[in-house]
């Protein structure tokens, strides 16, 4: 038999085809051990046919020798032995029909090898399935491990084979109940999981309803808690019951609970009893809280009413209030008085929320709160504002008054002026209230105090003024004129003192010394501005292409140039002002750096825009071999070039360019190097130009590029249709030599001769020649289409020629056709002519509609008018009767003639001008 499977699982299959091989090897080594053992015959002759043998053959068969008694052994070969093994092998495999059905009995199950038990217990449970889909599954489960080991006994006995099932079975059966004690684990794990949430929920409902309310908020919030309680507890009673059925369901498959389980669901099922106890005493706690909060809360709405009554009071006792020498306890009063009514203010709002939250009418407190606010609001804008003013005057009197800031001073003056003439107003009626003598008297005070100060404005604007320097000081010390006093500012030199010294009396020289002072201050802050301007300006380089050098980068370039223009403007102006006197010696360089700055700008802008148009040009080997002088020149500056671009990568600044040595002389000698250069090289471009003429119809970049490749003869195919309006390109051969000319809708023309622009190497040469070629050929070609016009139809011949072409000659033959009808009939002739150029119409138009090329169909539609045009003319000779070639209706048609003398086609307007006309422009 074959060997067992693993335990716990099927294995493979019976390797049944192996066991017949063993058997049919047991029977080989069988043969094998008795190799060598003799035979007692010889091995018998291969059978003959039965027949009779002739005399010859009997005396040959008696002549022979007989055969010596063969000793060898039996082989694998011999007949017997091969039928054995035959049989054998055959035997085998059918005996290993009946083993295979015995394992096909177990293939239903051997799925529950595969199943994971935990995790299909998981899925089961995810799915929320009931009680009955759980007892369904696990029945199916169990039932099938009964059916596994009833499938078949421990050992079936199948003819050569013995099958041992008692490990699979076991296996298969044992898979099966896992997965059903899985899926009870599973049950059991979900009531263990609900009961301690079950007892978690408890034991919180419990900590919250025995939990002691410190606010009458969470009262309210306990009480609206218990409230809906009851449907929370439905919930857990639901969930005990269910649990219940849960451990119902697990005795039935002898599936008890674990000591913690069994403790864990007691305390669960005991918790709806006491639970009912402990609420039936929060119920009475709760109502005792609520009423004691409830009562607290009107005592507070009482007390709270009766302190905005008190703080009525209060407020009102300020207009009886007016000494001004009581002002720090009356300002602070105020100051108290307002906090008091802001926290009222945040109060009242907590005590509305506290009656929403016992249900009573929210008390409107905003409307006598708001009132006090603006009752207020006089007297605390009087004693503040007075409070602080005499505390700033005192203050700015007696303090340095070097640390004064006029501006700061100005604008609290002005506000506290407003303020109090504001009020003036409304302490004495004039608004609509009650007069108030007090408070009246009080703003009054304040009022003079604030006109008083303010005379010392324009002395505390000049003395003050941060632009004053020593020349200055001295200046308003000699103004005023006191033995001992230096007016200097100083840590200890008080305002009242300048009063005390008489430095008012001298306002109006000292405000002249301190507006001078601003004016020459702007002037010195204008000029830290422009040189702090260019700090941050660097100028940009960048690598350019593959020359190993760099250019100056655009947009750090422009921003040097705005700040020039409008630097050097402002300096100018400035130089101008009186007031720059104290700074010419900053002034007069700042100028000349930024004028040398501006050359230098200027200057370098042009010598690389001139580089970067001449170093491509002289960077081809062609352009150097044919104007070696400028080329020299040229690379002597551009080794100047690099060497300035490398000055201004090691100091980058914008304003360190006029330090540089020499920076601005030589750019000045590169420009002048580079007129040079690009004198020579327009003379040179004009020498091929007049070579050349076609030349003119290209800009110099493009001859440039042209002469740069001559070379290459086909690098210059994008400039022939510049030069040659018609011709788009020209046909090369493999050696290079031109042998056919392109147009741009496609037409091709051989050239008469092939051209080789190898012979002269100079491109306006082998250009000329070109040229000259191109009209000859274009002569042959148009004069073979001529001559081969009568030997073909005409519709075949007109998709053989260019188009040009043949137009040209079709108006050859019209003219020689029309001459031919009037010299042998007249108008007769003309009229059946006039059919012919209907018939050969009425073919084009035909060919037109049918398959063309977009370039044929292109040389149809000017045929065709042409052709319209030549049968309306035909007609009107015939309608005119014309009958000699003189008639003028017939000489005053446009007509063409091919000169077979000079092979040119001409336009003829009289034939007796033909001699004079015999040098004018060919018609190609």
């Amino acid at each position: 038999p074959p060997p067992p499977p693993p335990r716990g699982g099927a294995g493979s299959p019976p390797p049944l085809d192996a066991v017949a091989r063993i058997a049919v090897g047991a029977l080989d080594r069988f043969v094998l051990a008795a190799a060598g053992v003799p035979r007692v015959c010889p091995p018998a002759p291969p059978k003959k046919a039965v027949r009779e043998m002739t005399a010859a053959e009997i005396d040959a068969e008696k002549s022979k020798p007989k055969p010596k008694t063969a000793l060898s052994s039996a082989t694998l070969e011999d007949s017997p032995i091969a039928e054995a093994r035959r049989a054998v092998h055959v035997v085998m495999l059918r005996a290993a029909i009946a083993p295979r059905g015995v394992a096909g009995l177990f293939d239903p199950h051997l799925r529950l090898l595969t199943i994971d038990a935990e995790a299909h217990a998981r899925t089961f449970a995810e799915a929320e399935k009931t009680l009955p889909e759980y007892k369904e599954e696990i029945d199916t489960f169990l039932a099938e491990a009964r059916t596994i080991e009833n499938l078949a006994s421990e050992r079936v006995m199948c003819g050569a084979y013995s099958v041992d099932c008692s490990r699979l079975k076991s296996a298969l059966a044992d898979a099966a109940r896992r997965i059903a004690e899985a899926l009870t684990d599973s049950i059991r794990a979900a009531a263990r999981e609900s009961n301690e949430k079950i007892v978690a929920a408890y034991e919180t409902i419990q900590a919250r309803v025995t939990r002691v309310s410190e606010t009458g908020e969470a009262c309210v919030g306990l009480k609206t808690y218990m409230k809906f309680l009851p449907a929370e507890l439905e919930q857990l009673k639901a969930a005990i019951a269910f649990n219940a059925a849960r451990d119902e369901f697990l005795h039935e498959y002898f599936r008890d609970q674990s000591d913690e389980d069994l403790e864990l669901s007691v305390l669960a099922k005991g918790w709806p009893l006491k639970c009912k106890a402990v609420l039936l005493k929060a119920s009475v706690t709760v109502e005792k809280e609520y009423k004691v909060f409830e009562k607290e809360v009107k005592a507070r709405r009482k007390a709270f009413a009766e302190a905005l009554e008190a703080r009525k009071k209060e407020i009102a006792e300020f207009r009886v209030l007016g000494d001004v020498v009581e002002r720090e306890a009356i300002a602070s009063k105020v100051d108290a008085l307002a906090e008091a009514i802001e926290r009222a203010l945040t109060e009242s709002q907590e005590i509305n929320a506290e009656e929403r939250l016992f249900s009573f009418a929210p008390t409107k407190y905003a409307p006598q709160i708001n009132a006090q606010i603006s009752s207020l609001d006089p007297f605390k804008k009087l004693w503040q504002t007075t409070r602080s003013m005499f505390r700033n005057h005192r203050d700015w009197l007696t303090g340095p008054f070097s640390t004064l800031v006029p501006e700061t001073m100005d604008e609290a003056v002005q506000d506290a002026y407003r303020i109090m003439f504001k009020l003036q107003k409304v302490f004495s009626g004039l608004t609509g209230g009650d007069r108030l003598p007090e408070p009246l008297k009080a703003a009054t005070a304040t009022l003079a105090k604030i006109e008083d100060f303010k005379t010392y404005q324009p002395l505390i604007d000049a003395v003050c003024n941060p632009g004053l320097r020593d020349r200055h000081w001295i200046a308003m010390t000699d103004v005023i004129d006191v033995v001992g006093f230096e007016l200097k500012r100083d840590d200890h030199t008080s305002l009242k003192k300048l009063l005390d010294k008489g430095v008012l009396d001298h306002l109006e020289k000292i405000a002249e010394c301190s507006d001078v002072a601003s004016r020459e201050f702007n002037f010195e802050k204008a000029l830290d501005k422009m040189i702090a301007d260019w700090k941050p300006c660097v100028f940009g380089l960048k690598d350019w292409k593959a020359t190993g050098t760099c250019i100056m980068e655009g947009a750090p370039m422009e921003e040097a140039q705005t700040l020039l223009d409008e630097h050097i403007v402002k300096t100018q102006a400035m130089r101008a002002s009186p007031f720059a006197i104290p700074f010419m010696d900053r002034v007069v360089p700042w100028e000349a750096r930024l004028t040398r700055l501006q050359d230098i700008v200027d200057a370098w802008l042009r010598c690389q825009s001139k580089w970067l148009y001449l170093e491509p040009i002289f960077n081809s080997e062609e352009i150097m071999k044919q104007i070696p002088t400028e080329g020299a020149a040229f690379m002597k500056m551009d080794q100047s070039w690099r060497r300035l671009v490398e000055a201004i990568r090691e100091r980058p600044a914008a304003m360190d360019a006029p330090e540089i040595p020499n920076l601005l002389e030589d750019l000045q000698a590169a420009n002048h190097e580079l007129d040079v250069v690009e004198k020579g090289l327009n003379d040179f471009l004009d020498t091929k130009k007049l070579a050349f003429p076609r030349f003119f119809f290209l800009s110099n970049d493009e001859l440039l590029e042209i002469l740069s490749e001559a070379k290459d003869p086909l690098k210059i195919q994008p400039f022939m249709k510049k030069c040659f309006e018609a011709v788009k390109e020209v046909e090369f051969t493999d050696n290079v030599t031109m042998r056919a000319m392109i147009s741009v809708e496609g037409e091709r023309v051989p050239l008469s001769k092939e051209i080789d622009p190898a012979e002269t190497n100079a491109v306006e040469c082998w250009m000329l020649e070109f040229e000259d070629v191109m009209k000859v050929s274009i002569r042959e070609v148009t004069e073979k289409a001529v001559a081969e016009y009568v030997t073909k139809p005409r519709e075949r011949w007109i998709l053989e020629w260019p188009g040009q072409v043949v137009l040209a000659a079709s108006q050859v033959h019209w003219t020689a056709e029309v001459t031919a009808a009037i010299e042998q009939g007249g108008a007769k002739k003309l009229a059946e002519y006039g059919e012919k150029c209907n018939g050969q119409l009425t073919n084009i138009v035909n060919m037109v509609r049918g398959e063309l090329s977009k370039l044929e169909r292109a040389t149809m539609a000017s045929l065709v008018v042409i052709d319209v045009h030549a049968r309306d003319v035909v007609g009107l000779l015939q309608r005119q009767n014309v009958e000699a070639l003189t008639d003028f209706d017939w000489v005053a048609q446009l007509r063409y003639y091919w000169e077979q003398k000079s092979s040119q086609l001409k336009p003829a307007r009289d034939e007796d001008d033909d001699d004079e006309d015999e040098d004018d422009e060919d018609a190609d």
